[in-house]
């Protein structure tokens, strides 16, 4: 190959590697995403609450969604986020009496009242899904596939 071959496929691949490097990654387009991540993480704990006296050993209760997308959530309403920071506080006294339960193999765990952590929850899943509908038109986001351009060039 000659010299001028060689030069055009490293300016070539420079400019690809450019474009990977520069693309937008966040914004607006993200927040259905964010908000599902933290619905994931709601509708978790609502199953986990109506089996949570039935199991012989218990399980504690989802927030890692919650802590990479906490930082996230300023587009949110203030009571918005205030009812999100309210419950999945909850979430970390529950599992801060469930964990040692666990570890120590007794059942101080089943003391827990989980009327108002319910309601908080059926609250947080209603207060999100009205948002998705107003956003998005849907209460779930269609599963998106990469595809080769997308990871070169960042998502349309």
């Amino acid at each position: 190959m000659e010299a001028g071959s060689w030069i055009l496929i490293i300016v070539f691949g420079i400019i690809i590697i450019l474009f990977t490097l520069i693309r937008p990654r966040g914004g607006p387009h993200k927040y259905p995403e964010v908000i599902q991540y933290i619905l994931y993480d709601i509708r978790m704990n609502q199953v986990l609450v109506k089996s949570f006296l039935q199991r012989d050993k218990p399980k504690t209760f989802e927030h890692n969604n919650w802590e990479i997308n906490k930082t996230k959530i300023h587009f949110l309403t203030e009571t918005q986020r205030e009812l999100l920071k309210e419950t999945f506080a909850l979430v970390d006294e529950f599992n801060a009496i469930i964990k040692p339960a666990k570890k120590n193999k007794t059942d101080s765990y089943k003391n827990i009242d989980l009327t108002k952590f319910k309601e908080l929850l059926d609250k947080c899943q209603k207060e999100l899904e009205d948002w998705m509908i107003k956003n998005t038109g849907q209460k779930d986001m269609p599963l998106k596939y990469p595809s080769i351009c997308s990871t070169f060039f960042g998502e349309r």
